[in-house]
């Protein structure tokens, strides 16, 4: 190796020095002159050039020509004089490698500063504040105010993380995953819950923000950042995210703004007069329970009619007026025709509006959507709200036999069991058993409707459409998703024919489908037309309810156009026998039951008779009759007293 000698330091004029093609570095040799003049304007320069003399009074430096590159810029900006002393070693000799081994010496021996030691170096400069500004700090050293900010936030971090990081147990990256909070504590709890193969910075990071609010959230969309920061918020940013994303520090303060907000929202809404105006996610909750009604065109005046036949009348007049020219319509006539055309659809398409009736019926909602809008949604209308129907009969009896239409287990006690004179007026029937008997009518109607999918199919029909245009207390059969009709303390029910159909037919279409419902869609998309028709006819039956109204009055309910159309005949379900009915009625009803089932003489022989005896005798001459109490009668049916024998159990 030759000996290369430093034999002396000297200061040399900037305009004198030149780079030297010995210099080893090539690579990112332009890269970071701005910091690097930044720091030297700020602090001098800190370290001399190693230079070589060239001939001519010029030298030529073989190490520092990232420091002549910065020298020369700040000279180009005029904050250097080109003439600046720059000091210099001068080397001893001119031989081309030993400039060479003097480069490469100077950037290879020498070592970078630990990027802790850096940003704790800033934060000691900083102090917290009261030492130099972040934007002083940047112009020192020639970087970025938010570079400053990335190195303060890592200095905060908690002392055990950077002395891991120090130690090479962590990474920077680990180090920049917990500083998204300032949050020391936090930052230890994380780091000693974790396994060493559990620390990524993803879930550092995860760990850490779960609990805090985005400023991504569509509450900050709402209320705008901006506003949020003027009322005093603070946002904890992460200052190592490419998007600049960051988290709200203070959520009380943010829902005070968002309230405040949707409510100055309600409050407008309030205005047009709605019925009520719910605000809110707990108020959208319910908003699958009510109703929805639109707005509607208002139909046109006796004025609005008249000018639209008007226009129309002359639209056609213009029309046949030059219908029999082969050239192009006169200029003022195709005008008048635009005109007239430009009218009528403004007739014809007026904005909807809501009528005062809805306005007193409905009520809105409030909401946040999802991007961070306000919605409002009007046109609801809640159960309680809806329109209630009126009562079939004022007095809640039925017409023909007095019996009542009392809710179904309302328990009312039956008729005192004394004896009464058999020429008295039949008096009205228990509520327990009238609930009985309806209940036998809606067994037997759901039997009917389990063998006839075509009607059980517009039974779907008729409750889904109803429920969903028109009215939740509309007239229907079913409803649905729905239970079947609850029968809880009605004895001999569950024995019935028609219950025992029922359950014969759920049995027959669950033995069909599969073990498990993940399989249950693929049976479904497998299966035929009919088939699918049955299964739809035995679920809808299932959940058929015959209703509480008289079938006997005028004006036929659904449920009994639907029994008439499933050809319902009760004879088929029921029987009267003295637990179905007559051991629970008065004797006067019993003697009316068997003169209208078996004749007036039969009722008189009944007649001196006590009650338990009347009863079986009554059975006796009811027995292959058919007769059938009002509640059980539907519209169109075999009269009750016809002699003629039942029908035989279906057997589908």
């Amino acid at each position: 190796m030759t000996d290369t000698i430093v034999r002396a330091t000297a200061e040399i004029a900037l305009g004198r020095l030149d780079p030297s093609p010995a210099n080893v570095r090539r690579t990112g040799a332009g890269q970071g002159v701005e910091a690097l003049a930044a720091s030297i304007a700020a602090h001098g320069l800190l370290q001399s050039l190693v230079v070589r003399p060239k001939g001519g009074g010029r030298y030529e430096v073989v190490a520092g020509g990232r420091r002549l590159a910065a020298l020369r810029l700040l000279a180009k900006a005029k904050r250097l004089p080109k003439g600046a002393a720059v000091p210099c070693h001068v080397l001893d000799g001119d031989a081309g490698e030993d400039a060479a081994e003097v480069s490469l010496a100077e950037n290879v021996v020498r070592q970078d500063m630990h990027p802790a030691d850096q940003f704790e170096a800033f934060a000691a400069l900083h102090r917290g504040g009261e030492g130099l500004g972040v934007e002083e700090i940047a112009a020192r050293f020639g970087v970025s105010a938010h570079t400053v900010r990335q190195r303060l936030r890592l200095a905060a971090v908690s002392p055990a993380i950077v002395a891991a990081y120090r130690e090479g147990a962590l990474t920077l990256d680990h180090v920049t995953a917990f500083a998204v909070t300032d949050d020391r504590e936090a930052q230890e709890r994380v780091f000693a819950g974790l396994a060493e193969w559990q620390r990524t910075p993803a879930t550092i990071r995860r760990l850490l923000t779960d609990a805090l609010l985005p400023t991504t959230d569509r509450r900050v969309a709402l209320v705008g950042l901006d506003a949020y920061e003027a009322a005093g918020g603070r946002v904890q940013r992460d200052l190592f995210s490419e998007d600049g994303g960051g988290w709200i520090a203070d959520p009380a303060l943010l829902e005070e703004l968002v309230g405040r907000r949707m409510e100055a929202e309600a409050e407008a809404v309030r205005a047009e007069g709605w019925r009520w105006v719910a605000v809110g996610a707990e108020a959208s909750d319910a908003l699958w329970r009510c109703r929805r009604i639109w707005p509607a065109r208002a139909p046109l005046t006796e004025a609005e009619e008249a000018r639209r036949d008007a226009l129309s009348a002359r639209y056609d007049e213009l029309a046949e007026g030059h219908s029999g020219t082969d050239d192009d319509l006169p200029e003022a006539v195709a005008a008048e025709l635009d005109a007239i055309e430009a009218e009528l659809d403004a007739l014809e398409t007026r904005e909807a509006a809501w009528r005062p009736e809805d306005l007193a019926l409905a009520g809105a909602l409030v909401t946040l959507a999802g991007d961070g809008r306000l919605a409002v949604t009007r046109g609801l209308v809640r159960p309680e709200d809806e329109p209630k129907p009126a009562a079939p009969h004022a007095d809640g009896r039925d017409d023909e036999d007095g019996e009542g239409l009392d809710s179904p287990g309302t328990g009312e006690a039956e008729a005192p069991a004394a004896e009464e004179d058999a020429g008295d007026k039949a008096p009205a029937l228990s509520a327990a058993l009238v609930a009985e008997l309806r209940a036998h009518r809606t067994l037997g109607l759901q039997a009917e409707l389990a063998g006839r999918p075509d009607l059980a199919l517009r039974v779907l029909l008729h409750a889904l459409a109803g429920d969903a245009f028109y009215g939740r207390y509309g007239d229907a059969v079913a409803s649905f998703p729905a239970h079947p009709p609850a029968f809880a303390g009605m004895a001999g029910l569950a024995d019935s024919p028609a219950r025992r159909r029922v359950e014969e037919a759920e049995a027959e279409q669950r033995g069909r489908l599969p073990a498990d419902r993940r399989g249950l869609w693929a049976w479904l998309a497998g299966q035929d037309e009919a088939s699918l028709l049955r299964l739809l006819a035995v679920l809808v039956a299932r959940v058929a309810d015959a209703g509480a109204g008289d079938w006997t009055a005028p004006g036929d309910t659904v449920a009994a156009g639907v029994a008439s159309a499933a050809g319902l005949d009760m004879r088929r379900w029921w029987s009267a026998t003295p637990a179905s009915y007559l051991a629970r009625v008065p004797k006067a009803a019993i003697l009316a039951a068997v003169r209208e089932g078996a004749g007036e003489d039969a009722a008189r022989r009944l007649a001196g008779m006590k009650k338990e005896p009347m009863a079986e005798a009554a059975a006796a001459a009811l027995d292959g009759r058919g007769w059938l109490p009002a509640a059980l009668r539907v519209p169109g049916a075999v009269a009750a007293n016809d002699d003629a024998a039942p029908p035989a159990l279906a057997a589908e």
